[in-house]
């Protein structure tokens, strides 16, 4: 009897190893976690999951030179919606991206988003292969 009892909690055990290694989420990790370009950016901090995994997201920043920060976001979602990601944005600002000097500025806030952890935009910055040489500095 307490063998079957005991069988009963296995789907409880399981369930989250499968929610967390599902094939859904692992199109999480095939999205870039940077793209921004050369110049002048106003970037959004995104937080993306699967639908229906809010607990297994990932970070990404996205940047553009474009006129205000919902163009960044109308882009995101063409880029996402299709694989099945959901993306909630974190904030914005704007980054000042000197490629040829090695040197970036975080700065600034979103009207429309409000800002973003500019410190948290600059751990992923660094912590992506293209920017890890770069002088990043953040001004709240």
């Amino acid at each position: 009897m307490k063998m079957f009892q005991s069988l009963s909690l296995l789907p409880r055990i399981v369930s989250p190893f499968r929610k967390c290694y599902s094939t859904d989420l692992i199109s999480l990790v095939g999205v870039p976690r940077v793209k921004i370009t050369k110049g002048q950016n106003r970037y959004l901090l995104v937080n993306i999951h699967t639908h229906g995994f809010t607990k297994y997201g990932r970070v990404i920043v996205r940047g553009a030179d474009v006129e205000n920060h919902l163009t960044i976001f109308d882009s995101i979602l063409e880029e996402l919606e299709p694989q099945g990601i959901c993306a909630k944005i974190l904030g914005g600002g704007r980054i000042l991206n000197e490629t040829d000097s090695k040197k970036m500025k975080i700065y600034g806030t979103s009207r429309t988003f409000g800002s973003a952890d500019h410190t948290r935009t600059r751990n992923i910055l660094q912590s992506w292969t293209t920017y890890k040489d770069f002088k990043i500095t953040v001004k709240n």
